[in-house]
């Protein structure tokens, strides 16, 4: 399913005041108090939209038991599915199976994803990887619209799975994710001519 990890079929600076959506359990609402001011904090620093960074961080680190509950992101504090690059230290990654759709036909392999640390370094290496890296030039041209930005990650090959934009739109939509996301930066109005 996930070109990045291990993709669910999960459908479900300062915070604002309130974290948490009617219709969100609590374990839910936990989760998202713990992973928001981390994905607004590489908002600002990057321009990665928070909703979209929480709605990867729900959908890739999901499983039966919950939001954030994934092997990769219990054992590895790996919430995105990022692939590990470092193959030489056999503690910088661990090996999971993964769901990948190749011509449109789902097969299970075992991939090698990053570990991290930390919860935050792996927000931090999430925000790094889609604002430095330049096959995802196209989504951080839409930073200011998180449909089209979750749209553009996908046609830019974050995920094999064909429904990844749909289901991250689902999210954000569904809990209002939005709300994280920084407004953007208007330019200064032009003085008026006297």
């Amino acid at each position: 399913m996930s070109h990045r990890g291990l993709r669910r079929r999960t459908w479900r600076s300062a915070a604002p005041a309130s974290i948490g959506v009617r219709g969100m359990n609590q374990a839910q609402s936990n989760f998202l108090k713990i992973i928001a001011p981390a994905a607004m904090t590489s908002s600002i620093a990057t321009g990665v939209p928070a909703s979209v960074t929480i709605a990867q961080a729900i959908q890739e680190s999901s499983n039966k038991q919950g939001w954030g509950q994934s092997t990769l992101a219990r054992v590895a504090n790996n919430y995105f599915g990022i692939k590990a690059t470092q193959l030489s230290n056999p503690n910088t990654y661990i090996e999971l199976p993964t769901h990948e759709f190749r011509d449109g036909v789902e097969d299970v392999e075992l991939a090698k994803f990053a570990r991290y640390p930390s919860p935050a370094a792996s927000f931090i290496a999430h925000a790094k990887l889609l604002s430095t890296a330049g096959r995802y030039l196209p989504a951080m041209k839409e930073r200011n619209d998180p449909a089209a930005f979750a749209s553009q990650l996908q046609a830019c090959g974050y995920s094999t799975s064909p429904d990844y934009a749909i289901a991250l739109i689902k999210l954000i939509n569904e809990y209002d994710l939005r709300q994280y996301d920084a407004q953007p930066i208007k330019p200064p109005a032009a003085p008026a001519k006297a």
